[in-house]
């Protein structure tokens, strides 16, 4: 008797876990349809399929609804959308023939499964003319510099100090801003700066500037350009323009340039050189003698005011012209003065008539120029 129970018990365990696998394996069955199944030709499985589906929906969660709530948000975009395709490889699902079983039998859903909602991809073609492009960064305009800066001395300021900001010489300022002497600048005082190698030349009565070019040896053209002249034909006396490339002033009868005294004076008669300048018996002439007749017009050799006009010992009626920078020219042996003291002369203006008065031997003129207070040979500096 005990050995039967002994024998019992297990066999009543292996028999409970057989019919517990019996049930296991019917589910899997309808789960899998492992075995196929019976096609009951009088179900409507579609209707079927479709409630099972319709009962399904009603347990999606909140997010499931959220979701499909921001789907439908976004078609109502105008955006292109790229619709998501079913691998028939994972399903194994394949059109089915005519009078084949639906294809849909493989693929019912268990009513307890929350049905997966596809994901959808949004994507928006946008033309690549439509797109914003952050504006591409220009190259900085090269700054046209002016020809011509100005610059105020500041206190504590040397000639030397500023030459070297601006990496030019001293003698380029000097020669600018006509110095005359370069350790007495003052605060304040405005300075013309050449931004190009060159001068700065002012135009004077009836200078051109085809004229200009000639005497400074620079073409038309270039000067034209750095000057930015539109019309050569009308520039004004007075008109400050720059020589590029010339290294000292040509100023049209400028008596001195660069501290040199200039063949720059017109002949105030013309005639005969009756005695030079220099040593004369045995005392120094600091003229020169031109014999013309009395009463021949004596024109004034240059611009400038009249220092001077009287009678005046051995120079008899003389007439002497302040031209400024140091230079002085003196008319004597006159039989008559026409300029009077203050007077402001033009070159070519008459002044007096020749004659005999003085310390003279026959009607001529005495021509002097004086440089600094020297008297100098007037035969270097009269203009052909």
């Amino acid at each position: 008797m005990n050995g039967r129970r002994r024998y019992l018990r297990p066999l009543t365990l292996f028999v409970l876990m057989g019919l517990f696998s019996l049930s296991l394996v019917g589910q899997l069955d309808s789960r899998l349809n492992i075995g196929g199944f019976d096609w009951d030709a009088d179900i409507d499985y579609e209707a079927h399929y479709q409630s099972r589906r319709y009962n399904s929906q009603t347990d999606l969660d909140d997010n499931n609804t959220a979701a499909l709530a921001v789907v439908a948000a976004s078609e109502s975009e105008p955006a292109v959308f790229d619709h998501p395709t079913v691998d028939q490889t994972e399903t194994g699902s394949e059109v089915a023939d005519e009078g084949a079983a639906p294809a849909f039998a493989n693929t019912i859903e268990d009513v307890n499964q929350p049905i997966q909602q596809p994901t959808v991809k949004a994507t928006i073609k946008v033309s690549a003319d439509a797109i914003p492009q952050p504006p591409l960064p220009e190259p900085e305009a090269e700054r046209e510099k002016p020809t011509v800066l100005i610059h105020t001395v500041r206190a504590g300021e040397t000639l030397w100090d500023i030459a070297k900001s601006y990496g030019i010489t001293v003698n380029e300022i000097v020669t600018t801003n006509n110095i005359k002497n370069q350790n007495r600048i003052q605060v304040g005082q405005t300075l013309k700066i050449l931004t190009v190698k060159g001068v700065l030349h002012k135009v004077g009565p009836g200078e051109n500037l085809w004229e200009i070019a000639e005497r400074y040896g620079v073409s038309l053209a270039e000067i034209v350009s750095v000057n930015k002249i539109t019309n050569p034909s009308l520039v004004q006396p007075g008109q400050e323009i720059v020589i590029p490339g010339a290294t000292q002033l040509l100023i049209k009868d400028a008596l001195v340039v660069n501290g040199q005294l200039q063949k720059a004076f017109d002949w105030p008669v013309r005639g005969r050189i009756s005695s030079n300048f220099g040593m004369r018996w045995g005392r120094m002439h600091n003229g020169m003698d031109i014999a013309v007749v009395t009463g021949t017009p004596v024109k004034a050799a240059a611009d400038g005011r009249v220092a001077f006009s009287g009678n005046n010992g051995d120079y008899g009626l003389l007439v002497i012209i302040d031209h400024g920078n140091g230079v002085e020219t003196r008319y004597a042996h006159n039989s008559r003065l026409v300029a009077s003291v203050g007077q402001q002369v033009k070159r070519g203006d008459i002044i007096a008539y020749s004659g005999n008065t003085g310390n003279s031997t026959g009607p001529h003129v005495h021509f002097e120029i004086r440089y600094r207070g020297t008297p100098v040979d007037p035969s270097k500096y009269l203009k052909d």
